[in-house]
């Protein structure tokens, strides 16, 4: 058996049921709350992944449901029986008097076991209306019931497309309004791949953007990422919840943003401070050895003792470890900000290795613009391109395919490519 197929307690996991996705770490004895429903988890651990369980009535507890693993789904669609359709949709009423079943009775429908197949079909068959309808009316009747009564969920392993799509249902503001194919368009113009040192600013993706790119870079491999971020701690649920390899984890520097610019430019004010003391001293040594004074003989022994081996905070740590590559240059820029990207990218775009790409991303198009218009005045960038490239979903059904009625036009782009200069 696959053993990373198999589902353990502590592992991140995604509940689906029908369209809704939930993520949930698992625990052993633990529940999750989907809906109104409070579901015991204990019974999918050492199961697989992508298996379905189907929620039963707990005899102990008639708030609490169970968990037991079938091999296929009953749809109401199916299930239920058709006997006759209307024409027309226009004498029905609609007003609660045409169901005669009361909220109790469903609810002790409910209590009894919840199965959609029985509570749809009891529905219908209260219903003084539903033989009224028309086909099409009474199949979105019966699909709007089973949504509200499906006791089917799945169990899935978290992937950056479901945390993507699972993350902008629930609240976009929460990702910076990234949506599945604004994240390709950013990852394709900026060019992540296995073997590069990437550098990211993200102000509020909630680990999206890292987790993206580090998935994108892959276990095993020599590519690192500089995750800057504006707070004292970095958003981390979409990176945790992918759940990489420890090895995966360690390429993946967490720095603020300020602290890693210091530290990079004390570094570089102490190298030339270095670099210009042993400039002079080899140029006293190459006029007379023995005219060396005692104090510069002894700093210099000084230097060569080993220093103190005092344990130094993280932070200090990743600081010194990205600004390592900062001095190298990166092989990618990506900025995700709620801030105005002007300023960021003059301070960040000197990181950026001569032919590589820089690519921002903002939710309104007025900041690209403002920094479009910046990025044409510098003399090492260009085929700079603002764009909103974003995929249109579609209802496909016999007789009426057509566009999602309720949908935004996603984010704008803004990439560009910077010369050896």
């Amino acid at each position: 058996m696959d053993l990373e197929n198999v589902i353990k307690a502590g592992d991140q996991v995604i509940v689906q049921r029908q369209g809704y996705t939930k993520l949930h770490k698992l625990k052993q004895h633990g529940s999750v709350v989907i809906g109104k429903f409070t579901v015991q988890m204990d019974n999918i651990v050492g199961e697989k992944y992508f298996d379905t369980f189907q929620m039963k009535n707990c005899p102990e507890n008639k708030k609490l449901f169970i968990l037991e693993k079938v091999e296929e789904v009953n749809s109401a669609s199916n299930a239920v029986n058709i006997e006759k359709s209307g024409r027309d949709n226009r004498n029905i009423v609609g007003d609660d008097s045409s169901q005669t079943l009361t909220k109790e009775d469903i609810d002790k429908l409910q209590d009894v076991q919840l199965n959609s197949n029985a509570i749809v079909e009891k529905l219908i068959n209260n219903s003084k209306t539903f033989n009224m309808k028309t086909e099409y009316s009474q199949e979105k009747y019966i699909k709007k019931k089973e949504k509200k009564y499906f006791e089917y969920i799945q169990i899935r392993k978290p992937t950056i497309r479901l945390l993507t799509n699972m993350f902008y249902r629930q609240d976009p503001t929460k990702t910076l309004g990234i949506r599945i194919d604004d994240l390709s368009q950013i990852l394709a113009y900026a060019n992540v791949h296995s073997e590069g040192n990437h550098l990211l600013y993200d102000s509020g993706s909630s680990g999206l953007m890292s987790a993206a790119i580090m998935n994108c870079i892959g276990a095993n491999t020599n590519g690192c990422l500089i995750h800057m971020h504006p707070g004292n701690e970095c958003q981390k649920n979409a990176f945790i919840a992918m759940q990489f390899p420890q090895e995966q984890k360690d390429r993946c520097i967490n720095v603020n943003l300020y602290s890693v610019l210091r530290c990079f430019y004390q570094n570089k004010k102490t190298q030339n401070e270095i670099d210009n003391t042993n400039h002079l001293n080899k140029i006293k040594t190459d006029e007379n050895v023995d005219d060396i004074e005692p104090a510069t003989k002894k700093a210099r022994i000084e230097e060569q003792l080993p220093t103190s081996c005092e344990k130094q905070p993280q932070w200090k740590l990743e600081n010194e470890r990205a600004c390592k590559i900062l001095q190298n240059k990166c092989d990618s820029l990506i900025i995700a900000a709620k801030e105005h990207p002007v300023s960021i990218v003059k301070e960040l775009i000197q990181f950026l290795q001569g032919g590589r790409q820089l690519v921002v991303f903002n939710l309104n198009k007025e900041p690209l613009q403002d920094l479009f218009i910046y990025l044409k005045t510098r003399l090492d960038t260009v085929a700079i391109k603002l764009s909103n490239n974003f995929l249109r979903n579609y209802q496909v059904l016999p007789e009426r395919t057509h566009p999602e009625v309720m949908m935004n036009s996603g984010g704008y782009v803004l990439s560009a490519v910077k010369l050896n200069c």
